[in-house]
């Protein structure tokens, strides 16, 4: 008998269920845990008193599929978004480690080239940050 394993999300809101999966640095990069740390409804209250968790964490959960707004059917618009979006930018080469890569929807999507962006997507930013990023990649130089 043939098993699968579940899908996840590597953009999920920090709810019952959900893994921790990465920290936000001070550059705004997420550094991915090498394994997704199980959170509870304690650690949700207290990262949602200083900001919204999810601007200080990413998390991952069950992908949901077509019971997320983001699913287009048959696949997962934001990791195809990311991908297009980030065809101009200068990425890093190397892969972070990742504890869910093999069972991750953007991964299976989009190969190695989602893990590339993952660590700089942030699930929630403020308006002025995103006003910020806006500019950044205005101003970003494209490769050519």
């Amino acid at each position: 008998m043939k098993t699968t394993k579940t899908i996840l999300c590597p953009s999920s809101r920090a709810q019952t269920g959900a893994r921790l999966l990465g920290i936000r640095q001070e550059d705004g990069s997420i550094a991915i845990l090498p394994e997704p740390l199980k959170i509870d409804e304690s650690f949700i209250d207290l990262s949602n008193q200083v900001a919204s968790a999810e601007r200080q964490f990413r998390f991952t959960n069950k992908c949901v599929e077509s019971g997320c707004k983001q699913w287009t059917g048959q696949r997962c618009g934001v990791a195809d978004n990311l991908i297009h979006a980030s065809q101009s930018m200068k990425l890093e080469h190397t892969l972070q480690e990742c504890g869910i890569r093999l069972q991750c929807r953007w991964y299976k999507q989009n190969g190695e080239a989602a893990c590339k962006i993952c660590p700089l997507v942030i699930t929630e930013v403020s308006e002025e940050e995103w006003e910020l990023q806006q500019l950044e990649i205005i101003q970003q130089p494209f490769m050519h």
